[in-house]
């Protein structure tokens, strides 16, 4: 007989740590590899032939999200040796060029949550990157999209890719949360973010 009941936070990393030999650390580690290249998660995933959903995923921690010839594919193309779960990046220097995208991180309180037909959308905030800043997020210094991440369109003005429909940042909403509920404490968040960086 099979019980289905919600897991613990220790019993969701222990069935992680089962399913894939790299560790959060190295999820975390490879996200500042490409990061330091300049490079999009978009690009990475169409470089390593994965879903930018599934880089994003993996990269806020959660290791069984790629496989692991995926994950040592992602490696190579950053040339970052894995070693015991934990690569270590070349530094290099990234370029600096004006661009205007969006971030594609949905904890960074640029883009704004709101619920549709009981799923999560973010509206992102366009940004435009100066030269010395390079093109990333002024908020939390991700690197910035600067077409739809699923079909490689312009962007619009909206949250989602007037092309193929996508919504240009893909939600991570814990698991069983009321989607209205969680996009408007989500939004109470930022408010309160932006009130304590006003000068």
């Amino acid at each position: 007989m099979l019980i289905s009941r919600p897991l613990s936070a220790e019993g969701k990393y222990r069935i992680i740590r089962a399913v894939s030999k790299y560790s959060i650390d190295c999820c975390l580690r490879l996200a500042e590899a490409r990061r330091s290249k300049g490079m999009t998660q978009s690009a990475l995933a169409k470089a390593a032939g994965c879903k930018q959903s599934a880089v994003s995923m993996f990269e806020k921690g959660d290791p069984a999200k790629l496989a692991d010839s995926t994950v040592e594919k992602i490696a190579g193309i950053l040339g970052v040796k894995l070693e015991e779960g934990k690569p270590q990046p070349a530094a290099e220097e990234p370029t600096h060029v004006l661009v205007r995208g969006f971030c594609p991180n949905c904890s960074c309180p640029s883009n704004v949550p709101y619920a549709v037909d009981g799923r999560v959308i973010f509206r992102p905030v366009r940004e435009i990157a100066s030269p010395g800043c390079g093109p990333r997020c002024v908020e939390c210094g991700e690197v910035l999209e600067t077409c739809c991440p699923s079909c490689g369109a312009p962007l619009n003005d909206g949250a989602c890719c007037a092309a193929c429909g996508s919504p240009y940042v893909t939600a991570v909403v814990p698991d069983g949360a009321d989607a209205e509920s969680w996009a408007r404490t989500r939004r109470a968040e930022i408010r309160d973010i932006r009130e304590l960086t006003r000068g």
